[in-house]
C-alpha cells in the first residue's frame, strides 16, 4: 500500500508566502520582479506588519534575529486558525517529523500533546527511552525545558530542543498532578540519546496474546503482523490489543492493520471541506481470534479509528476509558509542492474522519463497551503491572469467560 503522510519579516517575503498559498485568487502583476500589486486589503496587512517592524527596529530593549521574526510570522498566521494541528515546520522541524516516523531519531523519547488550556502534556514516554529511564510519566505538564517557560502554541520550539543532538543534557521542569490535586514542581535531567522506536510490543498472559501498539508509524504494521501471527501459531485463546496512550501516527498503518483483523467492507470515511468522501475498505480475508481492545482518553486518532471500525464490527470488546476524541485528518507537505520558495512544510487539516457506521469521533471520541476507570494518577500500564492494571485484569477475564 502506498505510504504517505497525513495523523499534518520583511514584507516582500511575507508576501511571498500568503500570496503563494492563499491568496491565488486575487489578480496579481510583477513588475521587474520586486513589486506586486494587490488590493487594498491585503496591502493594508502587509503595511501594518512593516510599521511594526519599524516599532520594534526603534524601541525594543532586546537584539532581534529577523530569520526568529520571519518564522514567528508565518507561524502566527497559522495559529490564527484556531486549530492546534495546522502549523507552519521549519526545514528542520519537518525533518525531524519525518525522522521520528521512520523507526530511529535523535531526542528524549516522549509523546506529547497540547491540553484545551494550552499545556504541554506527556500522553506517555516511549519504553527504554531516556525520557522513561529518567522518571518521566504520562500526565506530567511540561513547562519548562533549559529553564525557558513554553506553552502548547510554542511545542514545536520546546521540542527543537528535546530533540537535540546525542549526549546534549536537557533539563525538564515539570508539574506533576499529585493525589491531593494539587500539582507539585520537579526537575528531571535528560540526556539525548538515539531513540529506537519499535511500536509493537507482544507476550503472553494467561495462555492469552497481549499486543501493545505505542503508535502508527512506517513499520508498525508489519511489526503487529509479526506478533499476532507468532502468538496465533502459539495457540494462545484470545488477543487483548492495547491502544492505551496511543497518540496516533500514520493514518494508513492504521488502516493496514484494520484491514488484517476486520472482513470487508468500510473501515474509515473521510470527508473534506466541500463534502467529498473517501471510504477505506477491507479485503474479505479476516482474523477471527476472540479480541478485547484497551483504549483510554490518551488513546487518539489514528488509535481512535482502529478502535471505531473494531466496535462496529462487533470484532471485539472495547474495555477502558473514553478516548481522547481527534477525528481530524491532516496532509505534511514541502511548501515547495505549494509553489512556495520555503524548506519548510505545512502540516494543514484537510478532512474529518468517521467510523464504518457513521458515527463521529471529534470531540466525542470511542466510548467503551465496558467502561473501567483506572485510580486516579495511575501512571503504570501493561503486563509489568498486572497486579495493579484494573483496565488489563478485566480484559483477561472477559477473554477467559468468552
Amino acid at each position: 500500500m502506498k505510504k504517505w503522510f497525513k495523523i499534518t519579516l520583511s514584507t516582500v517575503i511575507l508576501i511571498g508566502l500568503l500570496l503563494g498559498s492563499f491568496y491565488l485568487g486575487n489578480k496579481i502583476a510583477i513588475d521587474n520582479g520586486n513589486k506586486v500589486v494587490i488590493d487594498k486589503e491585503e496591502y493594508d496587512i502587509f503595511s501594518k506588519l512593516d510599521s511594526f517592524k519599524d516599532i520594534v527596529d526603534e524601541y525594543f530593549l532586546f537584539d532581534i534575529k529577523d530569520e526568529d521574526l520571519k518564522t514567528s510570522t508565518y507561524k502566527g498566521f497559522f495559529n490564527g486558525l484556531g486549530d492546534p494541528y495546522t502549523e507552519y515546520m521549519t526545514e528542520e522541524e519537518y525533518e525531524k517529523l519525518v525522522e521520528s516516523s521512520s523507526g530511529e531519531y535523535s531526542g528524549i523519547g516522549v509523546y506529547i500533546t497540547v491540553t484545551d488550556d494550552n499545556l504541554i502534556k506527556v500522553i506517555s514516554p516511549i519504553k527504554g527511552s531516556p525520557a522513561f529511564n529518567s522518571g518521566i510519566q504520562p500526565g506530567d505538564i511540561i513547562a519548562q525545558v533549559n529553564g525557558e517557560t513554553f506553552t502548547g502554541d510554542q511545542l514545536n520550539d520546546a521540542m527543537a530542543i528535546m530533540k537535540g543532538k546525542p549526549g546534549d543534557k536537557v533539563t525538564i521542569g515539570i508539574k506533576r498532578l499529585s493525589e491531593d490535586g494539587s500539582y507539585e514542581d520537579l526537575e528531571v535531567n535528560v540526556t539525548v540519546d538515539i531513540v529506537e522506536l519499535k511500536t509493537v510490543e507482544y507476550s503472553k498472559v494467561d495462555n492469552l496474546g497481549y499486543i501493545l501498539i505505542s503508535q502508527f508509524g512506517e513499520k508498525t504494521y508489519e511489526e503487529f503482523v509479526e506478533g499476532y501471527n507468532s502468538l496465533k501459531d502459539d495457540k494462545v485463546n484470545g488477543i487483548i490489543l492495547d491502544l492505551r496512550n496511543n497518540p496516533g501516527g500514520l493514518k494508513d498503518t492504521c488502516v493496514e492493520i484494520a484491514d488484517f483483523l476486520l472482513p470487508e467492507g468500510p473501515i474509515v470515511k473521510t470527508v473534506d471541506k466541500n463534502g467529498n468522501e473517501d471510504i477505506s475498505k477491507s479485503d474479505p480475508k479476516e482474523e477471527n481470534l476472540p479480541m478485547v481492545v484497551l483504549v483510554n482518553n490518551n488513546s487518539a486518532s489514528a488509535s481512535e479509528i482502529l478502535a471505531g471500525a473494531i466496535q462496529d464490527y462487533e470484532k471485539a470488546t472495547i474495555v477502558g476509558s473514553t478516548t481522547y476524541g481527534k477525528g481530524l485528518v491532516q496532509t505534511l507537505a514541502p511548501l515547495k509542492t505549494f509553489g512556495i520558495n520555503d524548506n519548510g512544510a505545512l502540516k494543514i487539516t484537510i478532512q474529518e474522519y468517521f467510523t464504518p457506521k457513521d458515527r463521529k469521533i471529534n470531540e466525542v471520541g470511542v466510548k467503551p463497551d465496558k467502561e473501567v476507570e483506572m485510580p486516579e494518577n495511575t501512571t503504570e500500564y501493561g503486563i509489568e503491572h498486572l497486579d495493579t492494571d484494573i483496565q488489563l485484569k478485566t480484559a483477561i477475564d472477559i477473554l477467559a469467560n468468552s
